[in-house]
């Protein structure tokens, strides 16, 4: 019954929810509308619903009493965007009329969700773990949403976490550590026309500090980044103050703490050199997870993904997800892909084939004998 059940993902119909959740504008910071028709959604498929004070959405699918997992994903999209106009191309593509993002990330990982609690319902007598859905708001602004979630009233062992790109079959199983950085340089305003030698251009020294600092790509596990730079007054005002922001990530935390002193000192070198003054924030966003091959959410998805007829590639990323959080939290999570492709950008597109895919490989896990 389980290998029917999951041959059994109706195409079209995902591929109507997830336009219908696309149809739905919400950049992060402005999930209530998308927050209350999923309420809708998941209590109409048999869970029980609750939204905490933050707007993050928790469902519980109850199934087996001694086994429960976690399924995360976000509802929150990238950017400012909103009317945002899906294109189904005749190659079974998915694409924008190239003016916004697409939101498949993460509104096809929800979409398969909600086709997978379709199918449970309408074949009650599959047997299937309680599956506790999480639906974060924030996740685009650095895991605002699943930082604020009150872990101690979730009771998953593990769990899979839907909002990767890669290849189909992909197992997410390493991620890095992120850390925020506000950098403020403190001059001394001057009439720049009149006496600029009594000030202290701080936009100078900001500038001769990231010129200083290594950016970029550091190595194979580390990379860094200066993504604004904001201060000053007027053409005619010696800049008395600038703000940067960036951010650092790497796989290994002895890296990432040499690239930090870099910046640091970079910083502050250029500041003793004028006589300013620098303050160097750091906000650690999430931490790094390594799962191994061994941990039983990574043979949960394997044992899945090879049910299938998908090959298995463990995969390292670059970037963060909730499941970040869960890792730290102590629910061991791998991220598995929907199928989007360029998220983030304008050339956002996803195949409905491979959104069918990732359906079959939660239906897989969420059936399957747990080995």
């Amino acid at each position: 019954m389980a290998t029917v059940l999951r041959d059994g993902v109706d195409r079209e119909r995902l591929l109507r929810t997830f336009l219908d959740l696309v149809a739905i504008d919400s950049p992060t910071g402005h999930e209530q509308e998308i927050g209350h028709d999923l309420e809708a959604r998941f209590a109409d498929l048999g869970c029980a619903v609750r939204r905490d004070h933050v707007g993050n959405l928790v469902a519980v699918r109850a199934g087996s009493p001694d086994r429960t997992i976690l399924v995360s994903t976000h509802m929150d999209t990238a950017g400012t965007d909103r009317g945002i106009r899906p294109v189904v191309g005749a190659d079974g593509i998915v694409r924008t009329d190239g003016s916004t993002i697409l939101g498949a990330d993460d509104k096809s990982g929800i979409a398969g969700c909600l086709e997978v609690l379709t199918l449970l319902r309408d074949h009650p007598d599959v047997t299937a773990p309680t599956i506790e859905f999480v639906v974060t708001v924030g996740e685009e602004r650095g895991l605002v949403g699943s930082r604020q979630l009150d872990v101690e009233l979730l009771r998953a062992s593990h769990g899979f976490v839907l909002d990767t790109a890669g290849a189909m079959g992909s197992i997410t199983y390493w991620s890095p550590t992120s850390v925020y950085l506000t950098i403020t340089f403190v001059g001394r305003k001057a009439h720049a026309g009149v006496e600029p030698e009594k000030g202290i251009n701080a936009v100078k020294v900001a500038a001769e500090a990231v010129a200083a600092m290594p950016l970029g790509r550091i190595d194979e596990e580390t990379v860094a980044n200066i993504g604004t730079f904001t201060g000053g007054e007027a053409r005619n005002i010696v800049p008395g103050s600038v703000v940067l922001e960036g951010m650092a990530r790497s796989h290994d935390q002895h890296k990432l703490d040499r690239q930090l002193h870099a910046m640091r000192y970079a910083c502050q070198v250029a500041a003793d050199r004028h006589g300013a003054s620098v303050d160097f924030g750091i906000e650690t966003i999430y931490q790094t997870y390594k799962i191994d091959e061994d941990a039983v959410p990574y043979r949960e998805a394997a044992a899945a993904i090879r049910s299938v007829g998908l090959d298995v590639v463990p995969r390292k990323s670059g970037g963060g997800t909730d499941g970040n959080f869960f890792n730290a939290q102590g629910i061991p999570c791998v991220a598995l892909p929907t199928g989007m492709v360029d998220e983030h950008a304008t050339s956002e597109h996803i195949a409905v084939d491979d959104m069918v895919l990732a359906c079959r490989v939660l239906l897989a896990i969420v059936t399957g004998d747990p080995r």
